[in-house]
């Protein structure tokens, strides 16, 4: 199973709804988020302490919807459940440390992406809060990425 998972990241930078996909050979995971500025810097900060093993699971909600998303880690597993409201559940598996790495490897893709287009770094002149990829996003995944070294 290693190194077959794959992962997309696409956040509208006008709204800030977003969703990053993980493929894997046999199956396909999209997490769709709203308000991003909000919603990235606690999974990634909830993904650190599943990593470090402060805490087993953590509820990732999408804003504007009454679905979520739950995360359980298992050992070297992560159970992913998609619940959808009012009623439906889906369940994936992956191996927990080929999905941390391969979810840094798609944002890394993104950030540099943003870079390439000429939105990152912000300009000044930003209003930092309310852009989708502000500071404290980019500052959450770098503390992320980092705790994975």
């Amino acid at each position: 199973m290693k190194g077959t998972l794959k992962c997309s990241v696409n956040i509208e930078l006008d709204g800030g709804d977003g969703e990053f996909i993980i493929l894997d050979k046999d199956k396909s995971l999209t997490i769709n988020i709203g308000l991003a500025a909000i919603t990235l810097p606690n999974f990634f900060s909830d993904l650190i302490a599943l990593s470090s093993g402060k805490q087993t699971k953590f509820k990732l909600d999408h804003y504007g919807s009454s679905d979520y998303y739950l995360f359980v880690r298992d050992s070297n597993r992560i159970r992913i459940e998609e619940v959808r409201k009012p009623g439906g559940r889906d369940t994936y598996i992956f191996n927990f440390f080929d999905f941390l790495l391969v979810l840094e490897k798609g944002f890394n893709k993104f950030f540099a992406k943003l870079r390439r287009d000429g939105v990152l770094p912000l300009s000044d002149d930003k209003d930092e809060f309310m852009c989708p990829i502000n500071e404290d996003v980019i500052n959450s995944f770098n503390r992320f990425s980092q705790s994975l070294k």
